[in-house]
C-alpha cells in the first residue's frame, strides 16, 4: 500500500511540475539576439551576441534558441544546418533562478548583401526532459555586406596599346590647358598635339602629355547580364559578383581622386544616380551594390542605345562579363565623339579583332594572379 502511496505521489510530482513548466517556463525570460555591427565588407569578421535572463525562482534544466538566418553568415564555433539559402543555428543553455547568460559567438561575412536574423525559437523542457516547449522570441537585426573591392592592378591587365601592362590607375580624360610632359606619340593623337621640338631632339613624333580635366566627371556602367542572350536570372553568379566588386573598387578609385560620379546598370528597376562626389557618394554606392540583385532587367542592347544620347559624362567605364557587336559599337561611338572610355571584361576568352583599339582591361586567369590570388 505504501509503495503504491509512494508511485501516486511521484506521478503526481512529475505531472505537477510539468504543469509548472509548461505555464512558467517563459515567463519573466527575456531573450536577445543582436549582431554586433550594422554594415561590414565581405571578409569582415562579425558577432552574433545572445542574452538569456531568466527573472524568476524556476530554473531553465534545457534551454535552446533556434535562429534563422542567411547561409552568407557563417558561425563555425555554433552546431548549423544549410538549406538552400537559409542557415538553421542552435544554441544551448541551463539557466538557474534569477540568472542572466550572455553568450557571444565569432562569424564571417561570405558574401554581400542585407542580412537579416529572420526568426528566433526558444525551446525549453521540463526537469526530466519528458516535454519540450516552444515559443517566438524578438528578431530582426540586420547587417548589410559591402563588397569587397578587388585590386584592379593585381587582377586586371591591359589589352589596348601597350600589350601586357597592368592596368594602373590613371585618369581618362585630359586637359589640354594642363601639360605633364611629353610622350611618344600612339595611334589616335591628334596632330596638333605634336610636340615638334621634343619630335626633332628624339627623331621619333612626340606629343604633349596632359594632366586630368578638373572640371571631369566620371560614368560607371555595369551590364548585369552575364552571357549575350541571358534572361533576367544570372547565368553566372560568381561571374557577375565579381563585376560587382570591380565597381566597388573602381567607386573607390573615383572617390580617392575627387571626381563627380554616377552608376547606372541595366537592373530591373534600372539604376541611375545622380552625379556626387566624397565620402558619404562613396557610401551610398557601396551599399547600393551590396543590395543589387543578382537580375538584370532590359536588354543590355537596347538599354546602351537609350544612353547614348543621354550620357553626359566626360569619361566612361563600362564593367561586363561579356563583348557583344552592342558594347563595341558604343564604345566606338564613343570613342569617335571624343569620349574616352574603357571597358573591364571580366572573361578571359580572347577577343574579337574589332576590339583592338579599345582601351580594355581584361581580367587575368587564377594562375597569372600576382600570388596565385584568385578572383
Amino acid at each position: 500500500m505504501e509503495l503504491i502511496v509512494l508511485l501516486l505521489l511521484l506521478v503526481a510530482a512529475i505531472w505537477l511540475q510539468g504543469v509548472l513548466y509548461r505555464k512558467y517556463a517563459f515567463r519573466r525570460l527575456d531573450y536577445s539576439c543582436s549582431l554586433d555591427r550594422r554594415e561590414a565588407v565581405e571578409g569582415d569578421r562579425i558577432r552574433l551576441q545572445e542574452v538569456v535572463s531568466n527573472r524568476k525562482l524556476l530554473p531553465l534544466p534545457w534551454l535552446k534558441s533556434e535562429i534563422t538566418t542567411s547561409k552568407w553568415l557563417e558561425f563555425s564555433e555554433l552546431q548549423s544546418v544549410v538549406t538552400g539559402d537559409t542557415r538553421f543555428i542552435s544554441s544551448f543553455f541551463l539557466v538557474r533562478s534569477f540568472q542572466r547568460v550572455t553568450r557571444t559567438w565569432e562569424g564571417r561575412c561570405l558574401k554581400r548583401g542585407v542580412f537579416t536574423i529572420e526568426k528566433t525559437v526558444l525551446v525549453a523542457s521540463d526537469l526530466l526532459g519528458g516535454a519540450s516547449f516552444s515559443s517566438t522570441a524578438p528578431a530582426g537585426s540586420q547587417v548589410v555586406v559591402f563588397p569587397k573591392a578587388l585590386d584592379l592592378e593585381e587582377n586586371f591587365i591591359s589589352i589596348s596599346r601597350n600589350m601586357g601592362e597592368t592596368c594602373v590607375r590613371r585618369s581618362l580624360l585630359p586637359d589640354p590647358f594642363f601639360i605633364a610632359g611629353v610622350r611618344e606619340y600612339q595611334q589616335g593623337d591628334p596632330m596638333n598635339h605634336i610636340h615638334w621640338p621634343a619630335t626633332a631632339r628624339e627623331g621619333r613624333l612626340m606629343v604633349y602629355q596632359n594632366d586630368s580635366s578638373s572640371s571631369q566627371s566620371r560614368a560607371v556602367i555595369l551590364n548585369m547580364q552575364t552571357r549575350e542572350y541571358a534572361n533576367s536570372g544570372a547565368v553566372d553568379a560568381d561571374l557577375l559578383e565579381n563585376a560587382i566588386r570591380t565597381c566597388a573598387a573602381l567607386f573607390e578609385q573615383t572617390a580617392g581622386e575627387n571626381i563627380p560620379l554616377r552608376f547606372l546598370a541595366n537592373t530591373p528597376d534600372a539604376i541611375a544616380t545622380e552625379e556626387a562626389w566624397g565620402e558619404s557618394c562613396l557610401h551610398s554606392l557601396l551599399e547600393l551594390l551590396a543590395r543589387l540583385p543578382l537580375k538584370s532587367g532590359e536588354h543590355f542592347p537596347f538599354y546602351l542605345n537609350a544612353l547614348h544620347d543621354s550620357l553626359t559624362a566626360t569619361d566612361i567605364i563600362l564593367v561586363t562579363c561579356y563583348l557583344d557587336d552592342a558594347i563595341l559599337r558604343f564604345a566606338h561611338d564613343k570613342m569617335d565623339a571624343g569620349v574616352p572610355i574603357r571597358l573591364y571584361l571580366l572573361d578571359p576568352n580572347p577577343l574579337p579583332a574589332e576590339a583592338g583599339d579599345l582601351d580594355i582591361c581584361m581580367v587575368q586567369a587564377p594562375s597569372a594572379q600576382k600570388g596565385g590570388a584568385a578572383l
